[in-house]
């Protein structure tokens, strides 16, 4: 009488034991940014209302950020009545970032980056990125405790020079040759993001 062979049953390594353990994160990338942009939205609008801000536009949102940078805050500057006014605000996203840590991304990156733009809206560039109005952001309206930075090993960005020398009435800025090009092309005009003022050319580094 033939026996039957019996084997010991292989663990799937690629279903959770438990309803509990699957990640509520989702693994495909334009799932991912759907949840990025409406948690980011949402940080926004929770903002708006915490601090009393006019409603605004939400930000513009994007994920094509390489680098170290787990995400980036945006703004552009504009002169209306002799003051400076923030506009034009933006988030960027690496998405590196979100594949190796997608809780970090959601839970801290996004309401990171959107207390800078809240910071900005309520007193303007001449703060610290991450002094005390930027934390007190983070913790009082987003419960969240303030981290500057992250321990995520991100592929380093590829390296452009800043030849080209400008500068507003404050400081001194370095340009790439693509952004120096643009200006001579008036295809851009370029701001400073601490005293607004229009960005001059002056001499270009020697290499």
């Amino acid at each position: 009488m033939d026996k039957k062979k019996t084997s010991k049953s292989q663990p799937d390594l690629f279903k959770a034991s438990s309803p509990l353990e699957k990640s509520p994160f989702p693994e495909d990338l334009d799932q991912a940014k759907i949840l990025i942009r409406q948690t980011s939205i949402e940080a926004f609008n929770r903002s708006l209302a915490y601090y009393g801000l006019s409603q605004l536009a939400p930000p513009e949102i994007d994920f094509y950020l390489k680098g170290k940078s787990a995400g980036q805050a945006s703004w552009k500057i504009s002169k209306r009545l002799g003051r400076n006014k923030i506009e034009s605000l933006k988030l960027r996203y690496n998405l590196e970032a979100y594949l190796l840590d997608p809780a970090d991304m959601i839970e801290d990156t996004v309401y990171h980056e959107v207390a800078h733009l809240v910071v900005a809206l309520r007193f303007g560039t001449r703060r610290q990125p991450h002094g005390k109005e930027w934390q007190d952001v983070m913790r009082n309206c987003f419960g969240l405790e303030p981290k500057r930075t992250h321990s995520l090993a991100l592929t380093p960005a590829r390296q452009v020079a800043r030849s080209f020398v400008y500068a507003c009435k404050c400081r001194k800025h370095k340009l790439t040759s693509i952004r120096h090009n643009k200006v001579l092309s008036r295809k851009a005009q370029y701001c400073c993001q601490s005293c607004g003022s229009v960005l001059s050319f002056q001499y270009r580094e020697s290499q």
